[in-house]
């Protein structure tokens, strides 16, 4: 079962414009990324191992030439088996493609080094922040693409204008997140941002825990959507 409770947030006036200014960087990164999948989409609609039917007015050679074929694990994962071993370790080697497919998501969430490299704004926002941008691409692009189990699609994803990207989310939190301040305001700790004083007017409910924070514009403010799992 999940829990999704809203909070107001009260940031001072510098956490603002950096909240502000985060969630641009985002709104940016999703329009670029949305246009990446589109690109690749309309150029690559077979597997690579099969005879397209559709010409590309793209080379597939320049589409290709900048895609690894594998990836190198750069940390030991945190998945654990029953013996508390990891099963993925720093080292280990994938492959990028799956059934004949390109792994588009896995190729975008890796060239994220690359994004902080050429746009150093973007050192400035939580890698997994930058990172749940990527999902977002993925998910929207996926319903497109994919049918559902009665064999409906959802519609084209849509670029997003400067009022159209609201929110930006943190995937893991948990409680130890929930501070105190000097002031005995009661805050949320976020990453890149600081302890954001906010109205905690509802307890965390017994029995949960938290799990992820949307940081979220609306006409009157900032709140933060946590979800308790």
């Amino acid at each position: 079962m999940q829990l999704t409770y809203k909070y107001r947030l009260k940031p001072t006036k510098s956490q603002l414009i950096t909240i502000a200014t985060h969630l641009e960087l985002c709104r940016r990164q999703y329009n670029y990324r949305l246009g990446e999948r589109f690109r690749w989409w309309e150029t690559t609609r077979t597997p690579i191992n099969a005879c397209p039917l559709i010409a590309s007015i793209v080379p597939i050679e320049e589409i290709y030439q900048n895609i690894p074929l594998t990836r190198v694990k750069t940390r030991d994962g945190r998945k654990k088996d029953e013996s508390g071993n990891t099963l993925t370790k720093k080292g280990d080697v994938f492959s990028n493609i799956e059934g004949g497919y390109v792994q588009w998501q896995t190729i975008q969430l890796a060239d994220l080094k690359n994004t902080k490299k050429l746009f150093t704004d973007y050192k400035a926002l939580d890698s997994q922040v930058l990172q749940d941008v990527v999902n977002r691409v993925e998910t929207s692009f996926s319903n497109f693409t994919t049918p559902d189990k009665n064999g409906n699609r959802r519609g084209r994803p849509r670029f997003k204008g400067l009022h159209y990207y609201k929110s930006f989310t943190y995937p893991q939190l948990d409680k130890s997140y929930l501070v105190k301040d000097e002031q005995d305001r009661i805050c949320i700790s976020l990453a890149k941002i600081g302890q954001v004083p906010m109205v905690f007017h509802r307890p965390i409910p017994t029995g949960f825990k938290v799990k992820t924070g949307s940081v979220i514009r609306e006409a009157d403010g900032w709140y933060i959507s946590v979800r308790f799992v």
